[in-house]
């Protein structure tokens, strides 16, 4: 069994402030449990500690001594996701040892997600436990003011911008940066142009996706974006500032913080694809693709 990475398509920052947030399963990325025959896999001692952790042995449907004893007898979690990228790849751990070890398994989605919550906090400190949630369920799932739900997409009434992952060639701290963002939203001059100008371009935005508006999609994206580079430079690294103010200018291609921000992936979308390849040649790392659920 593969767990998949996960990606925060919408709802960077303003999720905080009790916005929506939609995340996406993506396969691009992934971890399987396997065996080594020695001790030379490097994140080894890193999945003793977490077989060993305070966080775990308050899970009580969690069978802990038995994955113990896995990980001494040679278990690892072999996952190509990248770390520091913001693509979930603790998340795909807990959800991986929940699947293999917890006995019964929850099905309601709160309480999974409180336990992965539980769990996730031996690597975070404070987790919300969406990111193990979307690797363990494997469908899309939106989130508001801590109550998740699946996602239920109206099929396309007009095509969907297309949209792809960028590396940056940086890894980043999650941290800091949200630190940075609650302590400027305090700020009066700054919380009133988040209530007047993000918000309402965000909610839009999430509206015209789930209800399957395509052509209405475009234009509060980029009131999305555009805000994002005024007001988010700490998010943004240094290297795509400027491309990103092209990009706006162009009007053909679009950018995004992915998640956090400040290194890992940015989110590039396009009205058509092949504007993505041409502004960005060789740069993308792989589409993401969205399907009616209804």
């Amino acid at each position: 069994m593969r767990y998949p990475a996960k990606v925060l398509l919408f709802g960077e920052y303003v999720v905080l402030l009790g916005a929506r947030a939609l995340t996406l399963p993506f396969e691009r990325f992934g971890g399987e449990w396997a065996w080594a025959a020695d001790d030379a896999d490097p994140l080894r001692g890193a999945l003793h500690g977490f077989a060993h952790s305070a966080a775990l042995a308050q899970i009580p449907e969690l069978d802990v001594g038995a994955f113990q004893r896995d990980v001494a007898r040679g278990l690892v979690f072999r996952s190509d996701i990248p770390m520091g990228y913001g693509l979930g790849s603790s998340g795909a751990l807990c959800a991986a040892v929940y699947d293999r070890y917890a006995s019964p398994k929850a099905t309601d989605l709160t309480a999974l997600q409180q336990t992965f919550a539980r769990m996730e906090s031996h690597f975070h400190g404070k987790s919300s436990g969406l990111d193990p949630l979307t690797s363990y369920i494997r469908q899309p799932l939106l989130t508001q003011q801590g109550q998740t739900r699946l996602f239920k997409q109206q099929p396309w009434q007009t095509p969907p911008p297309v949209a792809f992952l960028l590396d940056t060639g940086q890894a980043r701290q999650t941290g800091p940066l949200v630190q940075f963002f609650m302590e400027k939203s305090r700020q009066k001059d700054f919380a009133d142009r988040l209530a007047r100008e993000l918000l309402p371009a965000h909610e839009a935005l999430m509206d015209a996706w789930q209800t399957g508006q395509g052509g209405v999609v475009w234009p509060h994206l980029q009131r999305v974006s555009a805000f994002q580079l005024e007001h988010f430079q700490p998010m943004i690294p240094t290297a795509w500032r400027q491309p990103w103010s092209e990009a706006l200018g162009s009007g053909q291609v679009l950018f995004k913080i992915c998640g956090a921000g400040g290194g890992g992936f940015l989110l590039v979308f396009g009205q058509i694809e092949q504007d993505v390849h041409t502004q960005l040649p060789g740069r993308i790392l792989a589409p993401l693709l969205f399907t009616p659920t209804e």
